[in-house]
């Protein structure tokens, strides 16, 4: 392994000229060149990205509130 130094480390924080070892709870600074026999490789992932058509349709926005009350009329009284 040719390029397992702490810079290609999952436990490695970058700071430029220094950096953080954060295998062990008392986080040390190293130099991103050094090792230490308990390196463990970065996971790579690459993803690639696809374009969907999406279909917007406008709609009415709801309405806020207490929808009203119908109004029914009242039976008219003849006398």
């Amino acid at each position: 392994m040719a390029d397992s130094n702490c810079n290609s480390c999952v436990f490695f924080v970058d700071h430029q000229i220094m950096g953080q070892c954060r295998r062990f709870p008392l986080f040390q600074n190293r130099h991103k060149t050094e090792w230490c026999g308990e390196h463990k490789a970065k996971v790579v992932v690459s993803m690639t990205i696809t374009e969907q058509a999406v279909t917007v349709t406008e709609t009415e926005p709801k309405k806020r509130g207490r929808p009203p009350k119908e109004f029914t009329p009242m039976l008219e009284v003849k006398l």
